[in-house]
């Protein structure tokens, strides 16, 4: 091999930024390659609002699913950031942890406390920067959140620039009026209710894992370099093999200790799948790759879709579009025009009914059962922002987009392979709202948030539903909001799964059977949790990290001795 690393970490997006900067602080004597497909930088990820709306595809892995039966076999775009970064330096900037309680049932089935939310709070707050807004502000919060991380984090109400929406009060109305309370702080632990939006921006600029974590002079950075496969010595990775596709050059390097996937949940089970761990023998026969162990990678895919509802306001001058974008009280550049997010759990009827038909397996059954775990998340957003791409232009004046998000699908999907060349995406199939559990709750987050404009904002400010067909406007049946999925639904890119802890990677993220293997991103996270990943992401990596370098610290220091 024509060069050596002690370690290689494949992929530069959230979780690789933090390894490779948290490795090089604290194994300095250490060699390490962070290898990124993408490019180092681009000048639209710092302004917060900068990549709101925009295509910029070329700082995107843009694969399209597989046709989703439940949804009339359209396609939905999957999208992971492609650049030093990865998706924290494209995405919307929401900051949640999701629920104690998911994380301690992650700890109950993988049989290890690190996982619960006692175990993940301390790496948490070493990734943050906090800055509380209003209504925790002279309150001593060092035993929730860090005050010294590298990602700073602000409520809207404290995030550097002035942000006084005016529809502020409007919206906390509607969700106190819908039976939801207001909380101070959803990443306490206990998420239910609505509370002010965190964001990991401050002062009008983004902060993301490729701007934010440093890296030390022990650190090596190839961009826009493809791993194409994992080289093997028997049971043992030994390095890459990688390609620059613009340059056409390729080669081999070697790992002296470990090599670190880090690739997303599509990416991570692709990389595997082509040489390492075929899912069946169909898939090892099919493309001729060398079968090294069998393991369910790629499997136990899930995402989070999203129905978006898109509602004109009579009223004018009151959403992103419709104002001056700087003014002594509204800032509307320095992040998501938004002010609150709402966590709810669905006890209706239809839910009861769907559940007790839904045939789901007693551990899923645990996991839907788990004490104040949300089902559902709803965002409004003043201004047009069309997710799908097929919301259509809006109307003049002022609009604005709801955001309706299953948090805890039951559905799932799998990553297999397209064929075994390396620049071919994988084949994912999300399989999204596949039974009738999943539909039910998505629809009653819609029908709750839909409702309550109707009823509460629309009296004063005259509030129209439109991106929808004619006949059903004023219609939340099932038929009405499955023909809106067939049209706009989607996920919001919080794929996970596919190198499950617990069954694909140990608890130290290892991969079973492979020394000098770990897989360390989204795709180990083993059931659906009730947030935005990127907290849980970075939480992930300071957690494995430092868990594993006090591991060869202690190596080192037996052999030395």
């Amino acid at each position: 091999m024509a060069a050596s690393f002690d370690f290689i970490i494949v992929g530069g997006g959230t979780a690789g930024c933090v390894l490779a900067s948290r490795l090089s602080e604290y194994l300095p004597e250490s060699s390490i390659l962070l290898i990124e497909a993408g490019v180092k930088d681009d000048p639209r990820i710092r302004p917060a609002l900068g990549l709101t709306g925009q295509a910029a595809n070329e700082i995107k892995w843009n694969i399209q699913s597989v046709p989703q039966r439940a949804v009339g076999n359209k396609t939905i775009d999957l999208v992971q950031g492609k650049v030093l970064g990865g998706t924290s330096a494209i995405n919307h900037q929401l900051w949640s942890r999701g629920s104690a309680g998911d994380f301690d049932q992650w700890a109950a089935e993988v049989g290890d406390e690190r996982w619960s939310w006692d175990g993940q709070l301390p790496f948490f707050k070493n990734a943050e920067t906090f800055y509380p807004g209003t209504a925790l502000q002279g309150k001593d919060l060092s035993a929730v959140h860090g005050f010294n991380g590298p990602i700073k984090v602000s409520q809207t109400s404290s995030s550097g620039r002035p942000r006084n929406f005016p529809l502020k009060e409007p919206i906390a109305s509607m969700y106190k009026a819908a039976g939801i309370s207001q909380t101070a702080d959803l990443n306490s632990g206990d998420i239910l209710g609505f509370t002010e939006v965190t964001s990991n921006n401050y002062d009008g600029i983004r902060q993301w894992a490729g701007g934010n974590y440093s890296f030390g002079s022990n650190v090596t950075l190839w961009t826009e370099t493809h791993v194409s496969k994992i080289v093997m010595k028997g049971s043992r990775a030994r390095g890459v093999e990688y390609l620059r596709p613009s340059g056409g050059t390729s080669g081999i390097v070697s790992a002296k200790r470990e090599v670190i996937v880090s690739s997303g949940a599509q990416g991570s089970p692709k990389l595997l799948l082509l040489r390492l761990v075929p899912i069946s023998s169909v898939i090892s026969d099919k493309h001729d790759i060398e079968q090294v162990t069998q393991l369910p990678v790629g499997e136990n895919y899930s995402d989070h879709p999203m129905l978006a509802t898109y509602w004109h306001l009579e009223k004018r001058g009151l959403a992103l579009g419709d104002v001056a974008v700087r003014t002594a009280e509204c800032d509307w550049t320095s992040g998501l025009p938004v002010d609150w997010v709402a966590f709810h759990r669905h006890d209706n009827d239809r839910v009861i009914k769907s559940l007790a038909e839904s045939q789901l397996d007693s551990k899923e059954l645990d996991r839907f059962q788990i004490k104040n775990r949300a089902h559902t998340e709803s965002v409004v957003l003043y201004g047009h922002i069309d997710f799908s791409g097929k919301a259509g232009p809006p109307p003049p004046g002022s609009n604005m987009c709801v955001m309706n998000i299953l948090v805890t699908p039951s559905s799932r999907g799998t990553v297999s392979l397209k064929s075994t060349d390396p620049l071919d995406p994988p084949v994912c199939d999300p399989n999204m709202l596949s039974n009738e559990l999943d539909q039910q709750l998505l629809w009653s987050a819609a029908r709750l948030t839909s409702r309550g404009l109707e009823r509460t904002i629309a009296p004063e400010y005259g509030v129209s539903e439109y991106a929808v067909d004619d006949d059903l406007r004023n219609d939340y049946g099932d038929e009405a909001m499955m023909r809106r999925a067939l049209r706009i639904v989607r996920t919001v890119n919080h794929g996970s799964g596919t190198c499950a802890m617990g069954s694909v990677v140990d608890t130290e993220c290892r991969v079973n059977g492979i020394d000098g293997l770990r897989v360390i991103d989204s795709s180990v996270i083993p059931f659906p949790i009730c947030a935005h990943y990127q907290a849980a992401v970075y939480a992930l990596a300071e957690q494995v990290c430092s868990s594993f370098l006090h591991f060869i610290l202690l190596v080192d220091h037996i052999i030395v001795r």
